[in-house]
């Protein structure tokens, strides 16, 4: 009787730990079926921050590299701006997922007030052409420069890049987000940049 009794004792408990055992893996699961979204969520949230922010500081050092490319110089044709905004463009890769708006103007002083006199897009098969009406440096509107930056009867030119980013691979995002940035700069062989081939009010 005792071995009998030592026995069933002896089941009893191994059928009570396997029991046990199951339901700790039952409840592992549910915690793991809980939390793997919240997990995944923020991997692909995180690699997605990531990648905006990179592609944003891109647009930052093209914006700069498209301002500076003209300020160098004391005028530009149209063939001009399509060898910067190659070099320009330069700076994405490799983030091919959208193309790039590069503006190139020209602002200047007119009554004291800081107007932009020449504008323009180049595309990116090497044309360029006056911005359209909705955009800000389009031709007579007033821009927010200080007023310091302008030598005697000069003028400032201005590069702005403005790209639609799109998710790289992660598609955490599905929207579209804008990312812009515009440099200024003093033009450094004359008082203005001048645009030829064009009717070029102030040059």
């Amino acid at each position: 009787m005792p071995v009998r009794t030592s026995l069933n004792a002896r089941l009893k408990g191994l059928h009570e730990t396997a029991h046990k055992r199951a339901a700790q893996r039952g409840v592992s699961a549910v915690e793991f079926a809980l939390i793997a979204p919240l997990m995944l969520l923020m991997l692909f949230g995180a690699s997605e921050v990531s990648q905006v922010v990179s592609v944003d500081r891109k647009v930052t050092l093209a914006a700069s590299t498209l301002g500076d490319l003209a300020a160098q110089t004391d005028r530009v044709s149209c063939a001009d701006l399509a060898q910067i905004a190659n070099v320009t463009r330069s700076v994405f890769a490799p983030y091919t997922a959208t193309t790039p708006s590069l503006v190139v103007a020209s602002v200047a002083l007119q009554s004291g007030v800081p107007k932009v006199e020449w504008s323009q897009e180049i595309d990116g098969t090497g044309g360029c052409a006056n911005v359209d009406n909705s955009h800000t440096l389009k031709v007579g509107n007033t821009v927010t420069v200080d007023t310091g930056l302008f030598a005697t009867n000069g003028g400032v030119v201005v590069g702005e890049v403005t790209l639609q980013y799109t998710s790289l691979g992660t598609s955490f995002s599905p929207n579209t987000t804008t990312l812009r940035e515009r440099f200024y700069f003093r033009p450094r062989k004359s008082a203005k940049l001048c645009l030829t081939g064009v009717t070029t009010p102030g040059c």
